[in-house]
């Protein structure tokens, strides 16, 4: 485990010395430290198969926190200190606590070949689409959680739920007579509840309980990427907004929605449900992961290996984080 101290505090480095002779991966599974205090933003690294912490309230990095599986593809945080993390090659999702460095709290294993793609917690279940197979499994996320499969369209690539529908956007890859689109599903019984109709596609998608709206972005990368507003209870899209660029994930702000660029470019969207747009050209090479906490948005930045800290309000660079290995992609705030 690699620890950097970001401020000169000596009850923070207190806490990083700590840290600095625990054991980093343990097999004997994680060990409990006290860690810094607060909220926490957490990302993977894509090629490094690692898992890097950041404590803003200590303004403290643990690198290396975590090893991942084989191809880490998706990472979000399903409440009460936790990290999950999907792994595409591997097949399987990873459960790691916060207040634990040096290994899982427990995996659940995916069926074999079915290149899980992404995922969304739904406050009871975790949904995870799995590309290869065109199903979706539902996780129960505790050890020994049961795992069940729906089959649906092909290229299942995002996916989101508000507990009663979960929607499933489709791409064009790997079977290319699939052009993109949103399948609902019944969350309970997994049976079609019916489609809706998006651009060609649909790369990311996520669920805003706050709003109570499904934002799904759609891309060819080609500068055609859209933004469409979605309300589940009636499966229709109520606003377009166009970006054109690639949007990826999208992040909730103060005062409405940010998300990158991927890895097109260092650009990130500002927008609101509304159909709002503000462009901002940050200089970044790259903006594959976006998460706010208050005004503060971390934004991954794969190609030189960081994460860069940016005021959303005075849209000005603050400050700049180095991954503890290459790279940074998918990035989550953990609330403790």
């Amino acid at each position: 485990m690699r620890i950097e101290k970001m401020t000169a505090n000596c009850t923070i480095a207190f806490f990083l010395a700590v840290l600095s002779v625990s054991a980093c991966n343990s097999p004997a599974g994680p060990d409990v430290n006290p860690t810094p205090q607060g909220s926490l933003i957490a990302w993977f690294n894509g090629t490094g198969y690692t898992v890097d912490l950041y404590f803003p309230l200590s303004d403290s990095i643990v690198t290396g926190a975590y090893y991942t599986g084989n191809i880490p593809n998706d990472i979000l945080s399903p409440g009460d200190g936790r990290i999950a993390v999907l792994n595409s090659f591997g097949c399987s999702v990873q459960v790691f606590d916060v207040d634990s460095t040096g290994g899982e709290l427990f995996s659940i294993q995916l069926p074999d070949g079915s290149n899980p793609y992404q995922m969304s917690w739904d406050g009871e279940h975790l949904w995870v689409t799995l590309l290869l197979t065109a199903q979706v499994a539902r996780l129960e996320l505790y050890p020994g959680g049961n795992v069940t499969l729906f089959d649906v369209d092909p290229n299942p690539t995002s996916i989101a739920s508000d507990g009663y529908s979960v929607f499933v956007g489709h791409g064009t890859w790997p079977d290319t007579s699939m052009s993109g689109g949103i399948s609902v599903i019944d969350a309970a019984s997994g049976s079609a509840l019916g489609s809706i109709q998006t651009p060609d596609n649909v790369c990311f998608m996520r669920y805003f309980s706050t709003s109570g709206r499904v934002h799904a972005m759609t891309t060819t990368y080609t500068g055609d990427g859209m933004i469409s507003v979605i309300d589940p209870v009636a499966m229709q899209v109520t606003e377009e907004i166009e970006t054109g660029g690639s949007p990826g994930f999208p992040s909730e702000t103060p005062w409405g929605f940010v998300a990158g660029d991927g890895w097109s470019s260092g650009t990130l969207y500002f927008y609101r449900e509304t159909g709002e747009l503000d462009t901002w050209t940050t200089g970044l090479t790259s903006a594959a992961g976006v998460v706010c906490l208050g005004d503060t948005a971390y934004v991954t930045d794969p190609l030189t290996d960081r994460v860069f800290m940016a005021d959303c309000s005075a849209r000005t660079l603050l400050d700049t984080l180095q991954a503890g290995t290459s790279g940074p992609q998918g990035i989550t705030s953990v609330q403790r």
